[in-house]
């Protein structure tokens, strides 16, 4: 069993990381974005499975800044010839309890969008091995539906402080399938 200040500091971390979740306080679009979930496995809603073993050698390489754009634009138009403007530049990666989070200056267009809630995610775009281990961001573009559970862009509500069932039971050490009675049991 986790001790009370192991489980007090997985706690902290959780609320920490809820309220990064909140718009920018002009209401427009935030400066810090999630590009990729907590690992190890990542699951994509169209079935393909990849992993991330090691979030942290993910978020340092590749160079920066790095583009983000519209509907993937740099993957899908670009090869064609086509244009594919930046909706904003990731000038800075980090990793926040295993999730990749990105510090991005958008372009006035970009923001205007996502104020007005014509995007809400990002889906990342990222290089990986033939097994499926994710390798290195590469970008993201603005979508509304992204491949993977993501945080949205531009919640109306105010994100909770409270920590999620999934950081309890990390912070008692217990399975990500336990139930909410287990965690009292192993308070």
């Amino acid at each position: 069993m986790a001790s009370p200040s192991a489980t007090a500091a997985a706690l902290a971390s959780a609320s920490a990381a809820g309220l990064a979740l909140a718009l920018a306080a002009d209401g427009g679009a935030p400066d810090w974005v999630q590009l990729l979930p907590a690992g190890p496995t990542l699951q994509g809603r169209d079935g393909r499975t990849f992993t991330m073993t090691d979030p942290v050698a993910v978020a340092g390489r590749g160079r920066r800044p790095f583009a983000l754009d519209w509907e993937h634009g740099q993957d899908l138009k670009a090869p064609q010839g086509e244009a594919a403007p930046a909706a904003g530049w990731a000038e800075e990666v980090a990793v926040r309890d295993g999730q990749i989070w990105a510090r991005v200056e958008w372009t006035p267009r970009a923001a205007a969008a996502i104020s007005a809630r014509e995007y809400r995610f990002l889906s990342p775009a990222f290089t990986h091995t033939a097994a499926g281990e994710v390798v290195e961001l590469v970008g993201a573009g603005l979508v509304n539906r992204p491949n993977f559970e993501m945080t949205a862009l531009n919640a109306r509500e105010t994100p909770t402080t409270e920590p999620t069932m999934k950081a309890v039971f990390t912070a008692l050490g217990l399975p990500e399938s336990a139930t909410e009675a287990e965690a009292v049991l192993a308070i």
